[in-house]
């Protein structure tokens, strides 16, 4: 029988140090002690152990049996592969929500849009109420869950995004990309809102080229001489 108790601490583990590695507080190549992370999270090794089994199934981390564990290297492949898939399945969405938002849609998207601009020297919370802007467009679009399907999609994404985040001109360019396709969604301009969307998306490869990042190989770690 499933002991949900390890389950949910299992899980509670995954997120927390899935959250870390995307948002760069541990960044590529960093070494994931498991003995550390249970001083620092007050967990057996157990749910530890699950938790890294689970991130390596994502490629956030690497299993070296007998070696280590460590953060693997953002995949601009993965990269690639996940802008390809939102922005054809929050392009579809977001023309949904144009053809359907009524005034409650309107006002809700309005409110998000004040709020972003309300937390633009917060990057933690702007980056939250950025998820909360393009899950609210697939809510509006009358397909809530799809965001779920978006959210695994783009975790190398994310990744490149949290590189850029702490930067205030991106952050006011973020706001004003959201801002015009909030106005399309809240006008119905179906075409417009998919529009500036997609252009908002591609923003990720101008960001890699920016940052210099290139496609790297997981190699073996060499060990620290004692």
């Amino acid at each position: 029988m499933l002991d949900r108790s390890r389950s949910r601490l299992t899980n509670q583990v995954f997120e927390k140090i899935r959250e870390d590695i995307i948002s760069g507080r541990l960044p590529p190549d960093a070494p994931l002690s498991e003995a550390d992370l249970c001083e620092q999270l007050e967990v057996s090794r157990t749910p530890v152990r699950e938790a890294l089994i689970k991130l390596s199934e994502e490629e956030l981390v690497i299993i070296y049996p007998h070696f280590g564990t460590f953060v693997a290297p953002i995949s601009l492949e993965a990269v690639r592969v996940g802008q390809y898939v939102r922005e054809h399945l929050e392009c579809a969405l977001v023309v949904d929500a144009a053809k359907r938002i009524d005034d409650e849609g309107r006002e809700r998207i309005r409110k998000n849009i004040r709020e972003q601009a309300a937390a633009a020297t917060d990057a933690g919370e702007f980056y939250r109420l950025d998820n909360v802007f393009h899950a609210l467009i697939a809510e509006l679009a009358g397909y809530t869950a799809a965001w779920n399907a978006i959210l695994r999609a783009k975790t190398q994404f994310d990744r490149v995004r949290y590189l850029t985040i702490h930067d205030a001109s991106r952050v006011n360019s973020i706001l004003e990309e959201h801002t015009r396709i909030a106005e399309a969604i809240i006008a119905g301009d179906a075409e417009g809102a998919a529009v500036s969307l997609r252009g908002h998306l591609r923003t990720v490869f101008a960001n890699i080229e920016k940052l210099g990042l290139q496609d790297e190989k997981p190699k073996l770690p060499s060990r620290k001489k004692k």
